[in-house]
């Protein structure tokens, strides 16, 4: 049986041999050289080029390091160089919930009153979840269910439908009580 892969403490011996040097604003530079005994020899860097996730919109790049590639979340990498986390808490939150701000704290005094100093920070999953419901950026309600098999249109023509409730489960390949869960409002009651 293989063992887990420590993926933080790949990014942080990256960090350590100043492979990739994380930045306050949310850049990351890469060193363009060998190594030499673990430790990188060249002084000349390049900004990374990151990719933004379309599903998801989290930003990322590729990163190669002692023999691995792996694609690294830019505010993990951020986070890791830049903020202590004494309770070893998993997750990394977009204080702002704009998930392309990778910069450690906020940049105007105005997002400082709205959101305090810092825009990242270290966070467990449930936390995580309930600070994206609370500010509005997920919401767990229909079509942003992530389970959801149907569209706010579909259920208004489920609930427009004259047909039987098995011909319309048919139609939408979805069980009967689905079906049933819809006309009675016991789901996507917000419609």
């Amino acid at each position: 049986m293989s063992e887990r892969f420590d993926k933080d403490a790949w990014i942080m011996s990256a960090i350590n041999a100043r492979y990739i040097v994380p930045q306050e604003d949310g850049t990351i530079y890469r060193r363009l050289s060998a190594t030499r005994d673990g430790k990188i020899m060249s002084r000349e860097v390049r900004s990374i080029k990151y990719t933004v996730h379309k599903k998801s919109g989290r930003v990322y790049f590729n990163m190669t390091w002692l023999g691995v590639t792996k694609s690294v979340l830019v505010n993990r990498a951020i986070a890791l160089a830049f903020l202590p986390n004494p309770d070893n808490l998993p997750q990394v939150n977009h204080i702002d919930g704009d998930k392309e701000h990778n910069y450690l704290r906020q940049p105007t005094p105005e997002l400082i009153a709205k959101y305090g100093e810092f825009q990242l920070e270290w966070s467990s999953g449930a936390d995580n979840e309930k600070h994206a419901h609370r500010n509005g950026l997920k919401t767990g309600r229909g079509s942003q269910n992530s389970n959801a098999k149907l569209t706010a249109n579909d259920v208004m023509a489920i609930r427009a439908s004259q047909a039987s409730v098995a011909e319309i489960a048919d139609q939408y390949a979805v069980a009967r009580s689905t079906i049933n869960n819809i006309l009675n409002r016991k789901t996507w009651s917000h419609l």
